[in-house]
């Protein structure tokens, strides 16, 4: 039975349940009176649908309406779509999470629209969405935003706003193997007259580390480790890496133009967009085809397991979360690996923790004379 419960001076009504956990939930309906008199007539009101109250279903009632009747309230994608960004913001999510987040939305609004009710979201409103959009993203691109929607409607059946929340699969993807790159593609980048020094150091930096695009700056130096704070790393866990005297080098300068941008107004976060943008320049510009940035994180993973043939080492230096993640380097021929990384001969039967960058041969020449200045990137 519904209660009355006064507030600043008002009435609301109050229900009380437990749910199929046993867990207590509670609703408030606000009856928009001091007077209670007026107030026990419309919690008599109240109380005729409080069982569906219970199940979800939420109400707009004659006091609350310009139709001066009960009519049942449906919960827009937008409007949950508010709650569930704000409370995920609530939980400690980056923004740039939260960006994508609600990239994922709008995908889904794009097919459904706004004001289309949560709780008629079913698996036919799912499949559609897979339809529409084979192609226009990549099964990858789809399967995110198929993820998303899944936590939300999860999330909307924990809140109560739906029943039981449809069950699907993200569409089926063929996977590939991770692309790297060659020592020829590599040193055919490393031979361009276009591409300043500076850039050539820090792709190196990157192979050579394995580091994500934009985790050395946010990292500080301890000795010769650099160590990359929690909140910077994909798995929210500190993640170490040690550098030679070379790779010190390199960093240093790293974090000079990194600063210099910044001081110049500029965003932090188009600095490492602009790095990401000078490689795949430089990638036209030598013909190395078919790359990314991230490809040199690739490249690191698979020139350790050449030299380890240690799948948990290379874990290790990755700062994975589970083997899991890093048997797919394990899935490369041995043979072809060879034949991509003859700069490796020598060191397939030794199990170093780290492949000196001397005994690449690019450092050398590239970095030991450089003055760490800052400068325009």
């Amino acid at each position: 039975m519904a209660s009355l419960k006064i507030r600043r001076g008002k009435y609301y009504a109050r229900i009380v349940w437990r749910d199929r956990f046993n867990k207590q939930k509670e609703k408030q309906i606000a009856l928009r009176t001091e007077s209670k008199v007026t107030a026990r007539d419309r919690i008599a009101i109240v109380e005729k649908y409080q069982e569906d109250v219970k199940t979800g279903i939420d109400f707009t009632f004659p006091w609350l309406n310009n139709k001066g009747e009960t009519a049942v309230k449906h919960l827009t994608i937008a409007e949950a779509r508010n709650e569930f960004i704000n409370t995920r913001r609530g939980d400690g999510l980056e923004e740039r999470t939260l960006k994508r987040n609600c990239n994922s939305f709008k995908a889904l609004i794009r097919i459904v629209g706004e004001s289309y009710p949560v709780e008629r979201i079913t698996i036919d409103t799912i499949e559609k969405f897979k339809a529409e959009y084979q192609d226009v993203h990549t099964k990858e691109g789809i399967n995110i935003n198929l993820r998303l929607i899944k936590t939300f409607l999860n999330w909307c059946e924990a809140k109560g706003y739906i029943g039981i929340a449809p069950k699907y699969k993200l569409v089926k993807v063929v996977e590939s193997l991770p692309s790297y790159l060659t020592d020829g593609e590599f040193a055919a980048i490393m031979a361009l007259d276009e591409l300043s020094p500076f850039y050539k150091q820090l792709f190196i930096f990157h192979r050579e580390t394995g580091l994500r695009l934009s985790e050395p700056y946010h990292g500080k130096l301890e000795g010769r480790w650099l160590v990359i704070e929690a909140k910077a790393m994909k798995q929210k866990r500190e993640h170490e890496v040690e550098l030679s005297d070379e790779l010190i080098h390199i960093w240093r300068l790293m974090i000079s133009r990194y600063d210099a941008w910044i001081s110049k107004g500029r965003k932090p976060d188009n600095f490492p967009l602009k790095v990401s943008k000078m490689f795949l320049w430089a990638c036209r510009l030598a013909k190395v085809e078919n790359h990314h940035f991230h490809d040199l994180r690739h490249t690191f993973a698979v020139r350790m397991y050449l030299t380890t043939s240690d799948i948990y080492k290379v874990k290790q230096l990755m700062g994975h979360s589970s083997v899991i993640t890093t048997e797919k380097y394990a899935r490369f021929k041995m043979r072809r690996l060879k034949s991509d990384f003859p700069s490796l001969q020598p060191f397939f039967k030794e199990d170093p923790q780290r492949i000196e960058m001397s005994k690449v041969g690019f450092v050398d020449t590239l970095c030991m004379d450089t003055e760490v200045v800052p400068s325009s990137v």
